[in-house]
């Protein structure tokens, strides 16, 4: 069995969807403006790797030209190609030096005219491409060698690596962009053996399909939370208050019932009825003598609302059984603790909701059985707000609960159409006179007459007499000589909470007049 009462339950219910629609802004926009992202770095990083691969290409293609012209040379005098070795320097872009071979072996030069040192072909990819780090003349300036071959001779044209570098530099955004030759690559203001630097997750490389060369880079994704953070923070904060935003709304909505019963319905789930006392006197007689228990809603933000209204609804409803069998159970758990007076007198008011629901019986038999111990007696007022249809088994019941010891009394007598009628038919012990009349006397000589004849009828047919809602020591004194039972109203004790009850009846229980 699911430790989780209903109510905890249907709030943990509203709570998770509540986070799920809170979540869903966020949810639904950021994988889909990360994987934007994400595709956007990738284009960006194809585009600068394109770039680069095109600028190399247009400078290999000034070294490839300066080649070709120098070529028809190799094999030839020095003295006659000098001229155009230096020229081809002059007039074509990005190449720094040019040289003539004969086998493996350089000896001719743009730089210094007839020459011998060696420059083997093995040191060339595919044989046509060399980079370096630097060489005599410039040791810290990285340089590419550019070789074409015929026979035994050939022709080497020079880029400087300062062009390279800085075409590089160019495309190189938002990542690094390196230009690889055989083992040796060379990236913006850096040259390397090896493996590049800065090698991360994912890797663009384009091989160029003129030159025996690649132009490649590499990138790590970043961490979706950081990505987002550092680039759409702004964002990030209004989807996540739209989603809390919402995610308050909906469970406010969820909470909120759709009618007033089914408020009614989550005030009772939640234990929001409890049960005020308001005391009851016996002329003469100093303690108190008995109560009415009374029901009031503590409502979570309103506050103490009146019973007037919300327990004719609860009445039409319903749910004045379940109702009243929690408040009750909950005052009784208490007050059977307690020094009661012998014979005291604790009422409680029933509608024809509780006689129609058929554990009437039961939960009176449970609650007298508690009183017992303390010798109080248990009184149901029947309300005459509803007609009550008298059947056989309605007749049956009051006679039931008579004999278990449990006294029914007619509420608010004189103030319906059918007080006369439950007097003939029904098993009752006792009339309560409404605090309307009570109210008159003095002043009303009606009233007074009313108060008069319900005491008298009373008296004539063993029934025992409470006035309600007595207020002022002339009502009082009027009644206690006029016979009747018990009196109650603000002028002995206005209703109280359960446990300044229990308290005030722990220190004695009486009243001053």
């Amino acid at each position: 069995m699911n430790p989780l009462q209903p109510r905890r339950r249907h709030r943990l219910s509203h709570l998770m969807f509540a986070l799920l629609v809170a979540a869903l802004p966020f949810a639904a926009t950021v994988p889909a403006l990360l994987w934007q992202e994400r595709q956007d770095l990738q284009a960006s990083v194809r585009q600068q790797v394109d770039q680069g691969l095109q600028l190399v290409d247009g400078i290999l293609d000034q070294a490839d030209e300066a080649a070709r012209i120098l070529l028809p040379l190799a094999g030839g005098s020095c003295d006659k190609a000098v001229y155009s070795l230096r020229r081809q320097v002059a007039v074509a872009p990005f190449v720094r030096s040019t040289v003539l071979l004969d086998g493996d072996n350089v000896y001719c030069s743009s730089l210094s005219g007839s020459t011998r040192w060696a420059m083997p072909a093995r040191g060339f990819v595919q044989g046509r491409m060399q980079l370096l780090s630097g060489n005599a003349v410039t040791p810290d300036v990285p340089l590419l060698y550019y070789r074409l071959n015929r026979g035994g001779d050939a022709a080497v044209a020079t880029v400087d690596g300062r062009y390279l570098q800085l075409a590089l530099q160019d495309v190189s955004d938002r990542i690094l962009v390196f230009l690889q030759v055989g083992d040796h690559w060379l990236g913006p203001r850096r040259y390397g053996e090896g493996t590049m630097p800065a090698r991360g997750q994912v890797e663009e490389i384009r091989h160029s399909s003129r030159y025996p060369f690649t132009v490649r880079s590499s990138y790590d994704v970043p961490a979706w939370h950081r990505h987002l953070w550092s680039h759409h923070a702004p964002l990030t904060v209004i989807l996540l208050l739209l989603g809390l935003s919402a995610g308050a709304t909906l469970y406010w909505l969820l909470g909120r019932p759709a009618s007033f019963t089914d408020e009614l319905r989550r005030a009772l789930a939640n234990d929001e009825f409890e049960g005020y006392l308001q005391p009851i006197v016996q002329p003469g007689l100093p303690d108190w003598r008995g109560a009415e228990v009374l029901m009031r809603w503590r409502h979570p933000r309103e506050g103490l609302i009146r019973p007037d209204l919300f327990i004719p609804r609860a009445e039409e409803s319903g749910l004045i059984v379940e109702m009243t069998r929690r408040m009750m159970d909950a005052v009784l758990a208490k007050l059977t603790k307690l020094p009661l007076a012998p014979d005291f007198h604790l009422g409680v008011n029933i509608s024809r909701a509780h006689l129609q629901e058929g554990g009437l019986y039961g939960d009176c038999r449970r609650w007298a059985g508690l009183l017992a111990e303390s010798g109080a007696v248990l009184t149901l007022e029947l309300t005459e707000r509803e007609m009550v249809a008298i059947t056989p088994e309605v007749e049956a019941l009051f006679r039931r609960l008579d004999a278990l010891g449990v006294r029914v009394a007619l509420d608010d007598f004189g103030t319906g159409h059918s007080s006369l009628v439950y007097l003939q038919q029904l098993t009752v012990g006792g009339l309560k006179i409404d605090q309307s009349f009570v109210a008159g006397i003095g002043s009303d000589g009606l009233s007074g007459h009313i108060v008069d004849s319900v005491a008298e009828l009373a008296a004539k047919l063993g029934l025992a007499t409470v006035a309600e809602g007595v207020e002022t020591a002339e009502q009082f004194d009027y009644l206690s000589r006029l016979g009747v039972n018990w009196l109650q109203g603000f002028y002995i004790a206005r209703p109280m909470p359960l446990d300044e009850f229990v308290r005030r009846v722990r220190q004695g229980g009486t009243w001053q007049r």
